[in-house]
């Protein structure tokens, strides 16, 4: 007989709320707690607190996260509304779901390999290293962290977040990992690639112990309030069905026999 399952997260009595092992009214949002979102989020989700340097580089984590512009998440969430603007948590979930492989969800990519290379002895880093980069470009395969389309040869992005990773001293192995496979990229390449923002959150989130299964909800977490400004902005300035319309006009008919092409 299986045992029954347990949680640890929450219980409720007559008069009274938890978090995990915490009164909600009585301890977490008790007179003079300040409590704040994020802190009581990573609470709630691992099990232990963070520190104030933690809570700053997570900050900065989410707000990097948030705003994307028109990546397929934001289309498909202004989509779902025009479509449905009665429902816009179904449209915040349709955005949600774009957060892939290919987009935004890249950081967990990227953490593997960093992973990969912060477990490995010191002295063999750098081999595993030029044997990360030699895999992907016999694939021709993007390594997942580096490049961009816009930002060459520095994404400002990367760039902050990792500054802030130093300045509270979060700076650690998994940082050093995303250098080290930079350079020998670069190298590699003979040229250099973008350390893009995801490259430069999964290091972060690494150094903060965050488990490489739960970092894309981390970039769920952050995008969410980003989903969110585009519905207001819909609402206001609506380009759904403009996007809809310019999709339907771009692309032709064309019979899949080779045949004559027909708009």
């Amino acid at each position: 007989m299986s045992q029954t399952p347990t949680t640890a997260l929450s219980r409720y009595t007559e008069t009274d709320v938890y978090y995990r092992d915490r009164n909600l009214v009585k301890d977490i949002l008790a007179p003079g707690k300040n409590a704040d979102f994020v802190s009581v989020a990573v609470w709630h989700m691992l099990g232990r607190e963070i520190s104030d340097g933690e809570r700053n580089v997570l900050n900065a984590v989410l707000i990097t996260m948030m705003e994307h512009g028109f990546t397929p998440s934001a289309i498909a969430t202004r989509s779902i509304y025009m479509s449905a603007p009665e429902n816009l948590q179904g449209a915040v979930a349709a955005g949600l779901l774009a957060v892939g492989s290919s987009f935004v969800g890249t950081v967990e990519n990227n953490a593997r390999l960093l992973d990969r290379i912060v477990k490995a002895a010191p002295e063999d880093r750098e081999a595993l290293a030029a044997e990360i980069v030699d895999d992907h470009r016999s694939r021709k395969a993007p390594l997942p962290g580096f490049g961009h389309h816009l930002h060459k040869p520095v994404d400002p992005r990367a760039l902050r977040l990792l500054e802030i990773a130093g300045e509270n001293g979060l700076d650690g192995e998994h940082c050093a990992a995303l250098r080290l496979l930079s350079r020998v990229l670069d190298e590699k390449r003979g040229k250099p690639t973008t350390i893009n923002a995801t490259g430069a959150t999964a290091a972060l989130l690494g150094e903060m112990g965050i488990p490489v299964e739960l970092m894309r909800g981390f970039s769920v977490l952050g995008r969410t309030a980003g989903l969110i400004a585009h519905i207001a902005e819909e609402q206001q300035r609506p380009s759904g069905r403009f996007i809809w319309q310019l999709v339907d006009d771009a692309i032709p008919y064309e019979a899949d026999d080779g045949g004559e092409k027909k708009r």
